[in-house]
């Protein structure tokens, strides 16, 4: 069995996806509190996070919590667009890519480094990417792991890159609470 001495998988998570599309598709929005949905909260911002509102809240709470924000009903054509148009990216950087929902995907990048440079630095280039190409934030986690990848892209969270070198594994999940 071979071990690679460095990170190659890639967890790749755009960051409040339905609420980022509604701020990137009208420039009025940007830097406010959103909420996607009506009756459930489909999606916030990072705005509305801010304030406690969360994915699945009851639309009234989340008013409640966050009187300010603009509700906007959900636009799945959008969202579907959007997630074709990441993905693209992401299969412009490798054939391996492993869909998990309609905004995040592993991204295997073992064996590219001759062509197309070390994981971080093609992490680097795919949140570039997605930024000039789609206009919309992604994190990137890089481990030798899907878990561990996973769990990196969580804590860069919003918009960041996180690298677990091999070897520091446990460097990097002592610290972090049980719940993530």
């Amino acid at each position: 069995m071979f071990v690679s001495s460095e990170p190659t998988i890639l967890h790749a998570d755009l960051d409040a996806f339905y609420a980022s599309v509604e701020q990137r598709d009208d420039p009025a929005l940007r830097g406010r509190p959103v909420i996607v949905g009506g009756g459930v909260v489909l999606a916030c911002s990072y705005e509305a996070k801010a304030r406690g509102v969360r994915t699945a809240m009851g639309g009234r709470m989340a008013r409640a919590l966050c009187p300010d924000a603009v509700v906007v009903p959900p636009r799945m054509e959008a969202y579907s667009g959007a997630s074709r148009a990441v993905f693209s990216v992401f299969s412009s950087v490798t054939p391996l890519v492993e869909p998990i929902s309609i905004d995040e995907a592993f991204l295997d990048v073992a064996g590219l480094r001759r062509i197309a440079g070390s994981p971080p630095e093609i992490a680097a280039r795919l949140r570039r990417a997605v930024a000039d190409d789609v206009g919309l934030p992604i994190t990137v986690g890089v481990a030798g792991t899907k878990f561990l990848a996973k769990v990196a892209s969580r804590v860069a969270k919003p918009d960041g890159l996180l690298v677990v070198p091999v070897g520091g594994e446990l460097d990097f999940l002592h610290p972090l609470p049980v719940e993530r």
